[in-house]
């Protein structure tokens, strides 16, 4: 067996090479800090169980255009479902939580918090969320947790 041909000022490069990264984009360092400056540590985790965007069913007969995406997180007591449809860059969120009850959710996002209403019903919607990585909160109430969901990519 003969031994392979190696340069070393070749090997060398290559190696330098291999170790140059691309700068990450501008916009991940804002999303990052935001994220964690977002946390809720004392908040229930409600996890996400369904996402359309996964879902080969769901996705049937979808070409060109940007689908809504579907969403479910679950916590105990309370299942909160969203669709997250494009809006130009942003994103518009409609959804539900059950059981129905009035609260005052946060969506946070890279850009910061917004604070909707949620009505009797269980219902809530609103315009103009950054799309990038969102979580909703929903603040304790009189005999219940905090809820937040996962961190997702909308």
């Amino acid at each position: 067996m003969s031994e392979p041909d190696f340069d070393d000022n070749e090997l060398l490069a290559e190696l330098r090479h291999a170790g140059e990264l691309d700068a990450p984009p501008a916009a991940l360092d804002q999303a990052i800090k935001a994220a964690f400056s977002l946390m809720s540590f004392d908040a229930e985790l409600a996890a996400l169980t369904y996402d359309s965007s996964t879902d080969e069913r769901a996705l049937a007969g979808v070409r060109n255009a940007e689908p809504s995406r579907f969403l479910t997180f679950e916590a105990p007591g309370l299942l909160v479902e969203v669709e997250a449809t494009p809006q130009g860059g942003a994103r518009r969120l409609v959804g539900q939580l059950t059981p129905a009850q009035w609260a005052r959710l946060v969506v946070r996002h890279g850009g910061g918090a917004q604070p909707v209403e949620v009505d009797e019903l269980g219902r809530f919607s609103v315009d103009g969320i950054a799309a990038g990585p969102i979580s909703l909160h929903c603040p304790a109430a009189e005999g219940a947790a905090a809820v937040s969901t996962d961190w997702v990519i909308v």
